[in-house]
């Protein structure tokens, strides 16, 4: 028995990693298998049985494998360029809800906040809980629940501006929505990577250019202004991965056009706000009032998105501070969404 196993041990060893068929056909097999549960009985019990056993066996096999082969048998990614071009190719494959279904997006952050007075300044940071439902015919119609959660005061008085904890709040889509963009401003954006690197380049630039300085101030250099444009590029690409609202394509697309950037580099040592170990792309650039750095954090092996980071590090030096942090803990497709209480307070961000 010993030497038999020790066989089959040595045969496993020698087998190469599941190839890009072989993980479409397991993705088949599972299609067809949650297919097979969600319409009448009338096959044979035999066969919907070997077709559950084949599709649990080869899904398992597969996902063995995975986080030492990377997605579809390839090697794991050696830079972060490649790291991103696997998460483009990732959200590519990712299911698009169809015409009368939902999609239903569970999504934590934590924000920094800051807040001057006459003589005083306060700094706090906050827990949010952001639950989002988006119809597939109408993204406008896109509703968000938040749940105000953790505060935590770092200097001065609790900032006006900070919800109580416990607070729950909807929102509709479009001006209310905070930190995500309008569902339908995006739509015009091209879904190859190339193409919307520069469109989002052109877009940084004009804005940039079209700002006015203070009363009393001087006109940004030269430096100062491409400084901003890369600044705006960079967060505006990542708001996008991270945004519920685009499709798997436009997704695609920014983390393809993500994997341009220069400056990234891969981290293997990442945690997201919910405490999932990953792997990630760390893109460090010099925004207005010093570096900045913003973090994409993905799941080893198969380069699912689980969330980002923004840092940044003090105008004189020291260690870096955590302004942003977003964690997707759940993403799944629904046929309904709840309703605003009659009794629910109007949204105050609006």
């Amino acid at each position: 028995m010993t030497d038999d196993l020790q066989e089959i041990k040595t045969l496993h060893d020698t087998l190469p990693g599941p190839s890009a068929t072989a993980t479409a056909k397991a993705k088949h097999l599972l299609a067809a298998e949650a297919v097979a549960e969600r319409t009448p009985r009338t096959g044979s019990a035999k066969h919907r049985l070997l077709l559950r056993t084949a599709a649990v066996g080869l899904a398992a096999a597969v996902a063995a494998v995975a986080f030492l082969t990377g997605a579809d048998g390839g090697a794991t990614p050696a830079n972060a360029a490649e790291l991103l071009q696997e998460a483009a190719a990732a959200a590519g494959r990712q299911q698009a809800p169809r015409p009368g279904q939902i999609l239903y997006v569970n999504r934590t952050d934590q924000s920094r906040m800051f807040a001057l007075g006459r003589d005083s300044r306060s700094e706090a940071t906050q827990e949010i809980n952001r639950e989002y439902w988006i119809p597939a015919a109408d993204p406008d119609g896109a509703l968000t629940r938040l749940t105000y959660g953790k505060l935590r005061t770092h200097t001065g008085q609790v900032p006006t501006s900070v919800e109580t904890p416990g607070t729950v709040e909807f929102q509709r889509a479009g001006p209310c929505t905070v930190n995500v963009l309008s569902p339908t401003s995006e739509g015009n954006l091209p879904a190859d990577p190339d193409q919307l690197l520069a469109r989002v380049r052109a877009d940084a630039d004009a804005s940039v250019k079209n700002e006015r300085p203070e009363p009393g101030a001087a006109p940004p250099s030269k430096d100062q202004i491409e400084r901003l444009v890369e600044h705006t590029v960079v967060s505006r690409l990542v708001t996008l991965a991270g945004n519920p609202f685009p499709g798997p394509g436009l997704r695609a697309a920014v983390l393809g056009a993500l994997s341009k950037m220069p400056t990234a580099t891969m981290r293997t040592d990442l945690t997201d706000l919910a405490g999932r170990q990953g792997v990630g792309a760390s893109i460090r650039y010099q925004g207005p009032d010093g570096w900045q750095r913003a973090e994409l954090i993905f799941e080893p092996g198969t380069y699912r998105f689980l969330g980002s980071r923004f840092l940044s590090e003090p105008p004189r030096g020291g260690t870096e501070v955590l302004r942003y942090a977003s964690a997707v803990l759940e993403t799944k497709i629904v046929n309904s969404m709840p309703e605003i209480p009659v009794d629910a307070p109007e949204a105050v961000t609006c």
